[in-house]
């Protein structure tokens, strides 16, 4: 496991505070900050890797083509996501009950997320303190994806055959152990990157990313969690320009402590619109 790494600065209001690169942050179980990190690797993979990539990948499973197809739009989503910005919507619940409605401003540049606008219950928020007394999740525009198909870390695929969905295509994976880790979690002092399972669900006309479950158990015995998991809903974002990308529409984070307690985001995105530059030639 490599060592918790920090990114740039994000903006939370005018309070700069330094979060996990590409991380999905979920916050305050009981005393402490929980962090569920997805970092991203630094630079975009050479176009001429992504073929060598995923031809190997699942060989000998049945629909390998379709699971190409995914690792195809994971392995080269650093160079082909457009800048865009997001309403993001945050409900956030501690042991079934409703705690409160973050919303926020979600800005993805040149492979990096920043947060602006951000409120509680319609309140602004600009205080760091609130973010470590409470919990908190971000959006995660790549990097979950990429974790399954990054050539250091061993996967295995395998279809499951007893879906009775004909429209979709699941795949069950386990990542056994992360070698470049790509999902973190992080609560108080400790940080684990554990070996992690679930499902990734592909429409089978169009082969696309419909969406992608995580799931670990397998925890150190003195890390405070017992449990984690996430769970993305994919599908086609129009932008103004009429071209499309596939983005996260939706995700739900829970974790559970070693003491009982249970924490739940749910995360929705809205109105995303890319970035425009625009320029005005005065004579």
């Amino acid at each position: 496991m490599s060592a918790l790494l920090w990114g740039d600065p994000f903006f939370m209001g005018h309070a700069a505070l330094r979060f996990l690169r590409s991380g999905l942050v979920i916050g305050v179980l009981l005393a402490g900050t929980l962090w569920a990190q997805t970092v991203a690797r630094e630079g975009a993979p050479d176009t001429a890797s992504i073929p060598s990539q995923c031809d190997s990948l699942a060989k000998g499973t049945p629909h390998a083509d379709t699971l190409r197809k995914v690792c195809e739009y994971a392995v080269s989503l650093p160079r082909r996501i457009p800048n865009f910005t997001c309403e993001q919507r945050t409900a956030r619940y501690l042991d079934g009950e409703a705690a409160d409605v973050v919303t926020a401003e979600v800005s993805y540049l040149d492979g990096k997320e920043s947060y602006r606008n951000i409120k509680s219950n319609g309140q602004p928020v600009s205080d760091v303190a609130w973010l470590n007394s409470h919990t908190w999740s971000t959006g995660q525009f790549g990097a979950d994806i990429r974790g399954l198909f990054d050539s250091s870390n061993d996967v295995s695929f395998q279809l499951d055959e007893t879906s009775s969905d004909t429209r979709i295509l699941a795949f069950h994976y386990e990542i056994a152990q992360q070698d470049v880790p790509f999902w973190r979690l992080h609560i108080h002092d400790k940080t684990a990157a554990p070996p992690y399972h679930g499902e990734v669900r592909i429409d089978k006309k169009t082969g696309e990313l419909r969406q992608l479950q995580l799931e670990t158990t397998v925890l150190p015995d003195d890390f405070p969690l017992r449990s984690a998991d996430l769970l993305i809903d994919y599908g086609n974002v129009t932008f103004g320009d009429g071209s499309s990308f596939l983005l996260p529409l939706k995700t739900v984070v829970n974790a559970s402590t070693r003491g009982g307690r249970n924490n739940r985001n749910v995360l929705e995105f809205h109105n995303c619109h890319k970035f425009r530059a625009m320029a005005h030639v005065m004579p």
